[in-house]
């Protein structure tokens, strides 16, 4: 990229070949003329965010004026003139130094896409369409007949999900929001504290955290305060499967 020097003598030979008076210049770039004459006068920076009207005003391109090829470099953006504006004021050393980070990132970038091409997972065939209670229990039964399969991005699906479903209730929030889909692993049995997907005989489904008490019994844990504990019998409680957190 040129010096600011360099490119107001670009203008000034664009605006002489083309036989333009500061004043007609200044008209075309919707500009006063005593803030122009600075410019050309060299005492004020040249505004690399006003390069597209002084392109314009002398029938060139943006690449041109600031000293790029035309193949380098596409219309500019703010965030293009923002970068610009900040390596101008750079000595050469540290202009350097951003070039050689800017090139690694580059770098980087184009690697990334490689790596994401090359390790692309193939779609996976999850069961899908029932629900999980996080509040009242509701009836297994009637959610089997909803069960459907729907194609998922490998990379999307955390290693040993059997199962997406959909969280009906509020019970394990801010956890698990209401209305939310978990993957679950199917398996009989969790360690304490675990969420799990567990059916309640003659009460239905629902997803709380697990515990097997010293009396032989189960405590269903809800996250949100404002449900209290369920207690059950070991053999009345099942468990389906635990959340994949």
């Amino acid at each position: 990229m040129k010096t600011n020097d360099e490119i107001i003598d670009t203008l000034s030979e664009l605006k002489n070949e083309q036989h333009l008076t500061l004043s007609e210049l200044a008209r075309r770039v919707n500009m006063a003329k005593s803030a122009l004459s600075r410019y050309f006068n060299k005492t004020r920076e040249f505004p690399l965010n006003n390069v597209d009207a002084f392109a314009k005003a002398l029938h060139t391109t943006p690449e041109y004026i600031l000293g790029f090829k035309e193949n380098e470099i596409g219309s500019l953006t703010d965030s293009d003139r923002r970068i610009l504006r900040i390596n101008k004021r750079l000595n050469s050393d540290r202009q350097e130094k951003v070039y050689n980070y800017a090139s690694d990132q580059l770098d980087e970038q184009n690697n990334e896409k490689v790596t994401s091409m090359f390790n692309h997972k193939p779609l996976v065939d999850i069961p899908y369409g029932r629900s999980t209670a996080a509040g009242s229990p509701i009836n297994g039964e009637d959610q089997d007949t909803q069960l459907i399969h729907k194609l998922i991005a490998g990379e999307k699906v955390p290693a040993g999900a059997d199962e997406l479903v959909t969280v009906d209730g509020d019970s394990m929030e801010p956890l698990l929001k209401k209305g939310s889909q978990v993957f679950i692993h199917y398996q009989p049995e969790v360690e304490n504290g675990e969420i799990a997907i567990v059916h309640i005989r003659d009460v239905g489904v629902t997803c709380k955290k697990f515990y097997v008490n010293e009396d032989n019994t189960v405590t269903l844990k809800s996250i949100n305060k404002a449900y209290d504990d369920m207690v059950f019998d070991c053999d009345e409680v099942n468990v389906i499967g635990k959340v994949i957190l």
